[in-house]
């Protein structure tokens, strides 16, 4: 008898100890520490759209943009009642768009209801990586080249957005980043030849003004509902 409970109590623990095993951890819930996120559902998300789009994109003057990578360090929305909220804070993330990707949308669902008027962020590839690359192709005297457009500075901006996130609402800023503009600054005749790529980096003086182009072509986007 005394053998038979001690069988049992063996097979009750040996089942026990299956069903903890076997059972799956939850999942977080809401931005990860990347600042990716689910999309969708309640509190305040930020979304990335490109000018053009989608891309790859034919542009004019024979540019073909393939490929665009922005490094964050940080992107912020401000509140009015708590600038510098953890809740509306994202670090050290990527956007990437090309035929295969475009970025994930942000999402901050803890954030605190209330008015949020600024977006502020910092594009930085802290000198080990570059902060943003373009990548394409360009016809230069009627022959077609590979280009490259990789910067390692600092891009900083703080815009307005004045957007309101009421109780258990939900609302979007779309975050738009245009490139045309900044490409066609640069005299390709110019740039450096590199094993037949053509490449506008640091070392080239046409960096501090495709910089410029595109610092001034990032904008909150408000076409389209919030």
């Amino acid at each position: 008898m005394d053998r038979m409970q001690g069988l049992i109590r063996c097979g009750l623990l040996a089942g026990s100890l299956v069903a903890c095993h076997t059972s799956s951890p939850a999942g977080p819930d809401g931005a990860t520490p990347d600042g990716g996120g689910s999309g969708g559902g309640t509190g305040l998300h930020v979304a990335f759209t490109s000018d053009p789009t989608p891309i790859p994109a034919t542009l004019d003057n024979g540019f073909t943009l393939d490929s665009v990578l922005f490094r964050f360090d940080n992107l912020k929305v401000i509140g009015d009642a708590g600038p510098g909220d953890p809740r509306t804070t994202a670090t050290r993330f990527t956007t990437k768009w090309d035929s295969q990707s475009t970025p994930t949308e942000i999402d901050f669902g803890d954030a605190p209801t209330g008015v949020y008027s600024k977006v502020s962020f910092q594009i930085d590839g802290h000198l080990i990586d570059d902060s943003y690359e373009l990548q394409g192709h360009v016809t230069v005297a009627g022959t077609s080249y590979p280009f490259e457009v990789e910067d390692r500075s600092s891009l900083s901006l703080s815009l307005d957005c004045n957007r309101m996130l009421a109780a258990g609402g939900m609302n979007t800023i779309k975050l738009k980043l245009a490139f045309k503009d900044a490409l066609e600054t640069i005299n390709w005749s110019n740039a450096r030849n590199h094993d037949g790529t053509l490449t506008v980096d640091d070392t080239d003086p046409q960096i501090l003004m495709v910089h410029s182009k595109l610092t001034n072509a990032i904008s909150i986007d408000n076409s389209g509902p919030n």
